[in-house]
């Protein structure tokens, strides 16, 4: 007989056993014993440290080509080409085997990276190259994102959900900072042929580890015939929702105001307003990440999260009052430590605002709603935009205060406006998928 190919859904899972498997402790990896989340998170770990060495190995490579800084900015741009598919993906995880889904998308990074590491060896690799083979990758990235994000609430209870989310951005922060120091150390002392062969042992080694992902049929509760009618449950399922709007609201507001200071604006910052070089900016930038980091896993290491958007809110206000603590220029060293409070408020506020949309999200609409979410990522260049233009007009100290100030107004407003936030504790809405409603969605009549 067959193995069904549909797995009950955490939460429904939690609702039989109890929390008798609940994570607890000091060790951030304990939510690894849960399901097969020990192989979504290392397929996600490998693939991260894999996408921050080719950032770093790329952006070396085009400047020391070219000496352009605008053709190395281009290739960075790049990495947000597919963010606008985000809803078109989200329902394609909602209809379609993640498991399947995961690996398509894990042997198409790959296969690009083999390309391009043959290419170097047999020194035919051309500047055009790596623009095509960044460009054709992140029309597929956004689609990891939300996948691996649905994965993630399928196989962890939804009591210990935020450990998962914690580990898994703290896993993005620790990438960036190695990630990014051992692509660039074996560029400079081995080339780029062995970085690129490197980065692509690594792709392989993520896609080894999704072939060990559960099978995971949703296509039955997408009751929609065409992409135009799935699309649109998907957003009229956002829009009644108390918690969805503002939780949404929020991915777009973070994006805008706070994480362009680390995704760009840190140069800048450093250069305008302490004279620093190379590497005194990326120890700022190294002290944001820290913080960051550390932040998120203080979120997954907590024994319970009632109210995610509630930790949400007060990060969001902690996070930009900081921002014009920083506008008004201390002494370095404080400005640093300062800088390392502010990530930590940062990771915090984004660990919960994802817990948060996870646990407002039933199953069936899971990959809609992350897809949706998604979209609030084009905060971020524009976001970069105001930011440069306030600098470049007046000044790096008021780019951050000003930028501040609307994440502070911002916030304030969000709360007026859906007050459900703070009021209501998010409970797990997975929970609707019943055992019975999932052992018929893997036996669809």
């Amino acid at each position: 007989m067959a193995k069904p190919t549909h797995t009950e859904p955490a939460a429904a899972q939690d609702e039989i056993s109890g929390d008798s498997t609940r994570a607890g402790g000091l060790n951030p990896f304990s939510v690894l014993r849960f399901g097969d989340y020990k192989f979504v998170w290392s397929s996600e770990a490998l693939s991260l440290w894999a996408i921050e060495m080719e950032i770093i190995v790329l952006a070396m490579f085009v400047l020391s080509d070219t000496g352009s800084p605008l053709l190395v900015g281009l290739i960075g741009a790049l990495k947000f080409t597919g963010t606008l598919l985000g809803p078109f993906y989200g329902l394609m995880v909602d209809r379609f085997d993640r498991k399947k889904l995961q690996i398509l998308v894990r042997a198409f990074g790959s296969t690009l990276a083999i390309v391009l590491t043959i290419l170097i060896f047999t020194d035919t690799l051309e500047l055009w190259h790596a623009y095509v083979i960044v460009a054709a990758g992140s029309m597929v990235r956004m689609l990891d994102l939300v996948l691996v994000q649905a994965l993630t609430a399928d196989a962890v209870p939804a009591h210990s959900l935020h450990g998962a989310i914690g580990l898994s951005r703290s896993t993005l922060d620790g990438a960036r900072v190695v990630g990014s120091i051992v692509g660039g150390t074996i560029f400079a002392t081995l080339g780029l042929d062995w970085a690129y062969l490197a980065i692509t042992v690594l792709y392989l080694m993520a896609t080894l580890a999704s072939l060990k992902v559960t099978s995971r049929v949703v296509a039955s509760t997408v009751h929609s015939e065409s992409i135009r009618t799935g699309l649109r449950e998907g957003f009229r399922y956002v829009r009644k929702s108390e918690m969805l709007p503002g939780l949404i609201f929020f991915s777009f507001l973070i994006e805008f105001t706070a994480f362009p200071i680390v995704n760009g604006l840190m140069t800048v910052i450093g250069d305008g307003l302490f004279d620093l070089g190379g590497t005194g900016i990326g120890l700022l930038g190294a002290a944001a990440s820290i913080g960051a980091l550390t932040g998120a896993l203080a979120i997954g290491l907590r024994p319970n999260v009632g109210n995610p958007a509630r930790i949400m809110i007060i990060g969001s206000l902690i996070w930009h009052v900081l921002m014009l603590t920083l506008a008004l220029v201390p002494p370095l060293w404080l400005f640093t430590l300062i800088l390392v409070l502010w990530g930590f408020s940062g990771g915090a506020t984004f660990v919960a605002m994802v817990v948060g949309l996870l646990r407002a999200a039933p199953s069936k609409t899971r990959g809609r709603v992350m897809g949706i979410r998604s979209l609030g990522i084009y905060g971020l260049p524009l976001g970069l935009l105001l930011g440069g233009w306030i600098s470049e007009d007046i000044g790096s100290a008021a780019m951050i205060g000003t930028l501040g100030a609307i994440g502070l107004i911002a916030t304030v407003f969000a709360v007026i406006k859906w007050p459900a936030l703070l009021r209501k504790s998010i409970r797990s809405s997975p929970a609707v998928d019943s055992p019975r409603t999932s052992r018929s969605a893997s036996n669809p009549k």
